[in-house]
């Protein structure tokens, strides 16, 4: 079983906002949106791959096909200062080691109880990228990086639940700046490790810094009590630092830039065996839209698993092509390639999604 680890950033709005029709009158307040989607991805995985399908012998290379459908219902309500943002996910395939079908991605409440401080109470997902999207109607791509799978599949050994957390958080945004910071205190952010406690809590910030006409940064920190599984005995504390740049300053040519970086710092890693100790992690993206409906991303990411170990690291190439057929679908299609430091490890292939958004 393998636990998530969030980095980072809880960057909380004002208001629930969600593309999505209102219901009732003009002025009800409650809006309901969400999509569907179907997904196909092949990939051929090399004899030495960290990943292959179990059962599949150590010499031999593992070619996949995956078919995969899941939808997203996602219902909000306003009311004067208060907010309702209601995520609820449904799959074909158990993608969890749980085995559940259905996930209760967001319940969370947002009061504005002043003009510039905002609290969310809840379930609700923390922010550690400030441009790659958790679903595919926000992705520049088919599939997540390299640096998103590091964060989701590859720390711990626990049940995994991507990006959620459980707790408070408060925004504070500086009157007439582009500036906001946030704290939060959650159960859970990196994991819970052997010998755990129910009061063990994170506790993390986050900066985000959005000047017109360039787009923004953020800075978030998050520290974990216990939440490293060491060696299926004993745990000790994680920590996790980002740093997201997206720049939209080219919007009207037609680009999009960004880049990320982010630093791990726990003393012992074991989903394998061997300590895999701290991780380094650097991704780039660039977008170019040729018309509204049709464009171009180019994604290269980087993950150092731990710097204890040699040949542990991975760069990731990957090209999208993203349609928009209909204002209500998507047709997005890529290929990619994972280049493992180690000999013949190597990962490569291709996904293509259909998606129709609700309403």
């Amino acid at each position: 079983m393998i636990r998530t680890l969030v980095p980072l950033m809880l960057t909380l709005a004002s208001v629930v906002a969600l593309p999505a029709v209102e219901v009732g009158p003009p002025g009800s307040g409650l809006f309901i949106g969400g999509w569907g989607e179907a997904i196909m991805r092949g990939e051929r995985r090399e004899a030495s791959y960290p990943n292959k399908t179990p059962g599949v012998p150590a010499a031999a290379d593992d070619n996949i096909i995956n078919t995969t459908a899941d939808a997203l219902l996602k219902v909000g309500y306003n009311i004067d200062e208060f907010s309702l943002r209601l995520d609820v996910l449904a799959f074909n395939k158990a993608p969890y080691d749980d085995g559940d079908h259905v996930l209760l991605e967001q319940a969370f409440i947002d009061w504005r109880f002043a003009p510039n401080v905002t609290m969310r109470a809840g379930r609700f997902r923390s922010s550690w990228i400030g441009w790659e999207g958790y679903h595919t109607p926000e992705l520049w791509r088919v599939n997540n990086s390299a640096v998103w799978s590091w964060n989701i599949r590859d720390h711990g050994q626990l049940a995994r639940r991507p990006f959620l957390s459980d707790g408070l958080g408060v925004t504070f945004t500086v009157p007439e700046q582009p500036l906001a910071v946030s704290f939060f205190i959650v159960d859970d952010v990196l994991g819970d490790g052997p010998g755990s406690r129910g009061s063990d809590q994170a506790y993390g910030l986050s900066m985000l810094w959005s000047p017109q006409g360039f787009g923004r940064v953020e800075f978030g920190a998050v520290l974990d009590p216990r939440s490293m599984n060491n060696d299926g005995v004993t745990s000790s504390t994680g920590a996790a630092f980002d740093l997201n740049v997206d720049i939209d300053a080219f919007k009207d040519q037609g680009w999009f830039f960004a880049a990320e970086t982010q630093y791990h710092k726990h003393s012992h890693l074991g989903p394998a065996g061997p300590d895999f100790g701290d991780s380094v992690m650097f991704l780039g993206m660039v977008n170019y839209a040729f018309t509204p409906e049709l464009s171009l991303t180019a994604m290269i990411d980087s993950v150092d698993r731990g710097r204890r170990l040699p040949n542990n690291g991975v760069i990731e190439y990957a090209l999208a092509l993203l349609t928009r057929p209909h204002r209500q679908a998507r047709l997005n299609a890529e290929v990619f390639m994972w280049d493992e430091s180690a000999r013949n490890a190597d990962a490569y292939g291709a996904a293509v999604v259909l998606l129709v958004e609700l309403p």
